[in-house]
């Protein structure tokens, strides 16, 4: 005889109870708890964080914390791969647009630099820690969506290629690479609500990185330079 689904526990019921009837805030109480996760994993890191620390941090007891998420990897889960996810829903956004290689590229540089300030400081911990201490479905997941970000990028630098509207002798994934990089070092200096905000950091970089690539045109009548790198 087949052995009985697992039931879930009282306090999983209980979860699900208070999802359904105190959506709002309920959700606003676990968003606190993942601010208040973001900043103890800052300090200590994936491995080191303990639900006691977070519990602390966010001025609440463990009971609480597990009445909001089952572990402390749900927990993670929603700290990582959500912002991740809204980041790249939002660079998916601008590939489909239609604007020129240009205007995709600082669009998704703000993108980028925008979930990075919405949600520091967890998102950055997908870019300075190592994920897979994590649930092994939920960091393949995560992976996944990482990877997804670099694709959307690399797409934009290509076309911009293709177009002859962005020269470079770097390989376009190479070039694709080097903005992502730059945005994903931000992680290391980056505080929101410092000298310059996200869209600041964002069209600065934007600029860097579009003077040194961008075809110059000669006169009015000026062809475009053929790109030194191949887009294929």
């Amino acid at each position: 005889m087949a052995s009985a689904a697992k039931r879930p526990t009282g306090l999983a019921v209980k979860r699900d109870v208070a999802q359904r009837k105190e959506r709002a805030s309920y959700g606003a109480r676990r968003e606190e708890i993942v601010k208040s996760a973001g900043l103890v994993l800052k300090q200590h890191g994936l491995s080191g964080t303990t639900i006691e620390a977070i519990a602390k941090e966010a001025g609440v007891d463990r009971a609480t914390i597990y009445y909001y998420f089952a572990d402390k990897g749900a927990i993670f889960g929603e700290a990582i791969h959500g912002g991740l996810v809204e980041m790249v829903a939002a660079l998916e956004k601008v590939a489909a647009s239609g604007d020129s290689p240009e205007v995709q590229l600082r669009s998704s540089m703000r993108v980028v630099m925008r979930a990075f300030e919405r949600h520091y400081p967890q998102l950055y911990i997908f870019f300075t820690e190592d994920s897979s201490v994590i649930d092994s479905e939920l960091h393949t997941e995560i992976i996944a969506v990482g990877r997804r970000y670099e694709d959307l990028l690399d797409a934009v630098v290509r076309d911009g290629l293709r177009q002859g509207i962005f020269q470079t002798s770097l390989p376009p994934k190479v070039f694709a690479k080097t903005v992502a990089g730059m945005l994903n070092w931000t992680s290391r200096w980056f505080v929101p609500g410092g000298i310059l905000d996200a869209d600041e950091v964002a069209d600065s970089m934007a600029d860097t990185i579009l003077d040194g690539v961008l075809v110059k045109k000669a006169g009015a009548g000026a062809t475009r330079l053929s790109s030194s790198a191949s887009a294929t």
